[in-house]
């Protein structure tokens, strides 16, 4: 079980994920907020904002692992004030633009794992399986989401193929807002803290109510995360 610390003090304890329906206005992005930026849990939360940019770069850079996670998780690599910098001081309402520091986080994870991979191989007089990375994990689960489709993922950036086919393929640019919406909230909920608390504010967006489950269900680890969704009814 985990606990889901409220406003006021309360609590409320969990087995699986968390789901708070709400009608337009009744508050539910500002108790994400509140959980996000305030609560006495904040420094285990990522919330994933309704209010966001899905502009998926052409391609990325590397950087170091650490960098990207604080980036990402924070706003910014230097400073861990989340509020400011992630949020601009407006947690509730501010348009999150971070597509792309999700995708330096992914490859920059995937650059360390290869590497340890790679030194560890070169020690060993066997084999060594190859690691799973998170990248690997985000386009297994992605596919399995849109069979019809698949992901070619080199050279830091992210295509889309059609099974079949050796050139009907498109840049994640080109995307439907459904496929980039996919690989966004997956990538985000794998890229959060284990033993964390996932929130995300409106999960239907963009996507067909047959897709919003198994999104949510595949992308998460109920052993180590708590999702908590709000939604309207």
């Amino acid at each position: 079980m985990k606990t889901l610390i409220l406003p006021k003090n309360q609590e409320i304890l969990c087995a699986q994920r968390v789901v708070i329906i709400g009608a337009n206005g009744s508050g539910k992005t500002r108790l994400g907020a509140w959980i996000d930026c305030d609560s006495p849990q904040e420094e285990k939360v990522h919330r994933i904002s309704a209010q966001k940019s899905l502009s998926f770069p052409e391609s990325t850079s590397l950087q170091s692992l650490e960098h990207t996670k604080m980036d990402l998780f924070k706003g910014h690599h230097k400073y861990t004030n989340k509020s400011l910098q992630k949020w601009q001081q407006k947690p509730a309402t501010h348009f999150l633009n971070d597509y792309n520091k999700l995708l330096q986080y992914l490859f920059s994870e995937t650059a360390t794992v290869d590497s340890g991979y790679r030194a560890a191989s070169k020690k060993s007089p066997s084999k060594i399986e190859p690691p799973v990375t998170k990248m690997d994990k985000v386009k297994d689960l992605w596919e399995s989401i849109l069979p019809h489709r698949t992901l070619k993922i080199e050279d830091l950036a992210v295509k889309t193929v059609i099974p079949g086919t050796n050139t009907k393929n498109y840049k994640a640019s080109e995307m439907s807002d459904g496929e980039r919406v996919i690989f966004y909230l997956i990538g985000q909920c794998l890229a959060a803290p284990a033993n964390g608390i996932i929130v995300i504010d409106e999960p239907e967006l963009h996507l067909h109510k047959s897709n919003t489950k198994p999104t949510l269900a595949r992308s998460r680890n109920p052993s180590t995360r708590l999702p908590l969704c709000l939604s309207n009814p």
